[in-house]
This record gives structure tokens, C-alpha cells and sequence, in this order.
């Protein structure tokens, strides 16, 4: 991959599922990152009652977490703050539960590349 790689916007949105979203989190902690990729992920909290907030803390130093908290309830609030909030030229959804494999995220941005004027 050459350095020109578009900005990345990875978003989460959780509610109450907070053991699951830790092994994501995990999960996604062994992401294969290409130099000079750009990327941030985003999980947005949907008035979690559970420990979510404390299984984000555990992740802020080894991801480029940033932390959204929605009040109302329901995944297309969610889902629109996280767009609000997004600085990437993409962005990737996957969910609470899903343990990507470690080259998930260099093969988005091989396919950004490979097909620019893919939507």
C-alpha cells in the first residue's frame, strides 16, 4: 500500500453487551495498521446500564478510541452521532459481538485504493 491511504472512521454502537464488546475490543487490538494509515474507532455508548463505560476505560490507551454517549435509546440515534463525529473519508460499521481478523481493516484500505469510485 502507498501512503496516499484514506482516513478511517471504525464505529461500534453498543447497548448493554458489554462481555462481548470487550473481546471485540480485544480483537481489534491486534489489527494489522499500514504506515501512515489514519484511522479512529468509534463507540457509541446507547445508554449502556452495564459496565460498558468501564470496558472503554480498559481500551483508551491501545486503540484511537473515541467515546460517544447517546441518551436515546435506539441504534439510528446512535448511528447518526457516530456519522456527526466521524473524520474519516470511510466509514466501517461492525458490531458489539463481531471478532475481526487481524488484516480486516488493511483490506478496507486496499479496497478504498483498488476502487476509489466504489460506494
Amino acid at each position: 500500500m502507498h501512503a496516499s491511504l484514506p482516513a478511517v472512521s471504525v464505529v461500534i454502537c453498543t447497548w448493554n453487551r458489554s462481555r462481548l464488546l470487550r473481546l471485540t475490543l480485544e480483537q481489534m487490538t491486534r489489527l494489522e495498521i499500514p504506515d501512515g494509515a489514519q484511522w479512529e474507532l468509534i463507540v457509541v455508548n446507547n445508554n449502556c446500564s452495564d459496565d460498558t463505560d468501564v470496558v472503554l476505560n480498559e481500551f483508551t490507551n491501545l486503540l484511537p478510541l473515541v467515546r460517544l454517549y447517546e441518551s436515546r435509546p435506539g441504534k439510528s440515534y446512535a448511528a447518526n452521532l457516530a456519522v456527526e463525529a466521524a473524520k474519516g473519508d470511510y466509514i466501517i460499521w461492525t458490531d458489539d459481538d463481531v471478532l475481526v481478523e487481524p488484516d480486516w481493516l488493511k483490506s478496507y484500505l486496499k479496497a478504498f485504493l483498488d476502487w476509489p469510485d466504489a460506494s
